[in-house]
């Protein structure tokens, strides 16, 4: 797959040979598509997710950051395990976004002092890793790489100095880049090796640098780099073992590159979605949004985790098999919910379209914080809708080290703007600021307990009268939305991007109050054994059972006459005398969905991501007794 480059004049530092060219003289290039919406930065985010990100900026930033072994094994290689290097990559990624919307001065501190000590430890030829030298993957003995992580290390390396120095403008981060992209590209460029030769499941875990090729290309206009990148397609394309466009235009699942490696694909879909946006070409973005429509699909439970599966074929827990291996013990790896809700925000913001913002919520608000202990430090590996234990633990691993990046990147998108459009992704409780859109002072400001609350209001802190539009989006779970604005009721319609829009004259004072239809909703699916499993949501929030309190130890089994989306028939609102058993949930009560099976058992559900959270497991799908079961093993 070649692509002719494109003209792009008024940006690109036309290219007369890298040696000489310093990092502050790189001007980088605009993309060719404007991405249809950007995200708009607010102030504090409260509620839930606030909650969240300060227990990670409080606790984990700290804990990660100041640990020697993020950086031992670039100063002494090798390094203590094969991917030990990517977590400085990703810890620079999630810090530098703290600092951003905090400017707390600690951070830029630890900042600066890791990033100089990791470019003090790049060497002369380029290479900055935690391999030994016959072991980097510039050694032309690609047995010495089978397995290796070589690359993968890279990819992060240059992906968090790159997003560090959008916002410190630090030319040493740079030039370390471009000394790494250089040496890459003579391993692996045009004419020489195939990347797909080296790494795990066919290359899939090598060819992730994709996106980081196009990120340097962006931000230094050296069009060496966008040829590197399009090389890069090209060895997947022609590698009969990943071929990713050509199985997502025949409409195969994901289950077939590179064995499916859910974490590796959908990082290597950024790259593709990336690729697009500084080439126009479609066939890189077609097969992005096929494999996002398959996984959403087909491979994603109701928490917004996607799962994955060791099955006969596929010798490992960590890939998407066919959905028929569905089963609520299948695991979640918090890579692969982190890079979903990456990719998903990156969709968002190449389309406008809201789905894709909604469904990166909906992972956030539970499968992403339930793999997030309440300490603020520990995370876990992998998380289950069904799991003895939710498995946190205090150690530097990829998921711990992946976690903190997608509450960063969520926060950073609840608001947006296309055009003088206000978008709002989200209703958490946060001010917006409108400068930037109607060229006056003012703030949207955004309170309520969403979630868990049913209402809130939007109010225009305005000097004078202003035009402003607002684009608002329909959260998953809701089934309808009612909008006044002063106490009339507006009839809304919903546009082609999924979004309602408002566009009035706003006058100082405003009030926008929306009232959320939540469903109480079930959710049925079959599984590889064959029974049918249910769960339940009450708007967007999953409910589940913390297992490893309640004295309901034993499996629950729930009768189904009929397959329902509503949950009334099984669940009700739990009460006070509910919980008397239950005396470390009955905080809870009033704060967040506390509800209980129908029945004498008084089996009580809380949100899924707090299930397990007091030091136990979480059981969130039921198996079911239908009057006629075999009827529904299709389905």
């Amino acid at each position: 797959m070649s692509h002719a480059i494109k003209n792009r004049c008024l940006w690109v530092l036309i290219f007369v040979g890298s040696v000489g060219v310093s990092a502050a003289e790189y001007r980088g290039v605009a993309p060719i598509v404007v991405d249809a919406v950007r995200p708009l930065a607010a102030g504090p985010v409260e509620g839930l997710l606030g909650e969240r990100l300060d227990l990670w900026r409080e606790h984990r930033l700290w804990r990660v950051g100041r640990d020697p072994f993020l950086l031992d094994g670039f100063k002494s290689p090798p390094g203590k395990h094969p991917w030990q290097g990517e977590h400085v990559g990703k810890w620079l990624h999630a810090a530098t976004l703290a600092y951003q919307a905090t400017g707390d001065e600690r951070i830029k501190v630890l900042l600066r002092e890791t990033v100089d000590q990791l470019i003090d430890a790049q060497d002369t030829e380029g290479y900055l890793g935690t391999y030994a030298p016959q072991r980097r993957f510039y050694n032309p003995d690609d047995t010495l790489a089978k397995g290796s992580w070589d690359v993968w290390t890279h990819r992060y390396l240059i992906y968090g100095l790159l997003v560090y120095d959008r916002l410190f403008h630090d030319h040493r981060a740079v030039a370390c880049c471009v000394r790494m992209g250089d040496l890459l590209m003579a391993s692996f460029g045009p004419g020489k090796r195939d990347i797909t030769s080296v790494g795990t499941r066919n290359g899939l875990s090598t060819v992730v640098l994709l996106e980081s090729m196009v990120m340097l290309y962006e931000r230094t206009g050296e069009e060496r780099f966008l040829r590197f990148a399009e090389n890069i397609v090209d060895c997947i394309e022609r590698n009969p073992r990943l071929r990713l466009s050509a199985v997502m235009r025949d409409s195969a699942d994901v289950s077939i590159p590179g064995d499916g490696k859910a974490y590796q694909l959908m990082a290597t879909f950024l790259g593709y979605a990336e690729l697009y946006r500084h080439t126009g070409e479609h066939e890189y973005l077609d097969p992005v949004l096929a494999g996002w429509d398959a996984i959403r699909e087909r491979h994603l439970y109701e928490t917004g985790g996607p799962w994955s599966f060791k099955s006969n074929d596929v010798r490992n827990h960590e890939c998407f098999t066919p959905s028929y291996f569905y089963h609520p013990t299948n695991c979640v790896e918090t890579c692969s919910t982190t890079t979903w809700i990456q990719l998903s925000l990156l969709l968002w913001r190449i389309t406008g379209e809201a789905r894709f913002a909604a469904e990166a919520e909906r992972a956030i608000f539970n499968h992403l914080i339930g793999a997030q202990s309440p300490n603020g430090n520990d995370w876990a590996y992998f998380t289950m809708p069904n799991q003895p234990q939710r498995g946190y633990k205090d150690e530097v691993t990829c998921c711990a080290s992946s976690g903190p990046r997608a509450l960063e990147m969520i926060a950073q998108h609840l608001s947006g703007t296309s055009g003088r459009i206000l978008i709002v992704n989200s209703y958490l409780s946060r001010t917006v600021p409108l400068a930037e859109l109607t060229g006056r002072e003012g703030e949207l400001i955004v309170e309520g307990n969403y979630p868990f609350e049913e209402e809130v209001t939007l109010r225009a802190d305005l000097a004078q009268p202003t035009r402003l539009t607002l684009d608002l989006n329909l959260p998953i779970g809701v089934k309808s939305m009612q909008i006044e604005v002063d106490g009339e009721r507006q009839n809304l319609e919903r546009r082609p991007s999924g979004y309602y829009r408002l566009a009035r004259l706003w006058k100082p004072g405003d009030t926008v109050r929306i009232t959320f239809e939540f469903l109480l909703s079930v959710h049925f699916h079959g599984s590889r054994e064959g029974t049918r499993w249910m769960s339940f949501m009450r708007g967007p929030i999953v409910l589940a059972q913390d297992v490893a309190i309640q004295t309901d130890q034993p499996q629950v089994v729930l009768a189904v006459k009929n397959e329902t989306e509503d949950a009334s028939q099984w669940i009700e609102p739990a009460d006070s005398r509910s919980l008397r058993s239950y005396k470390h949930l009955q905080p809870l009560l009033g704060k967040v969905p506390v509800y209980k099976i129908k029945g004498d058992r008084n089996i009580i559900l809380i949100p899924y991501y707090l299930a397990g959270s007091f030091g136990g497991g979480v059981r969130t799908m039921f198996p079911t007794l239908h009057e006629d079961l075999s009827r529904l093993q299709d389905k």
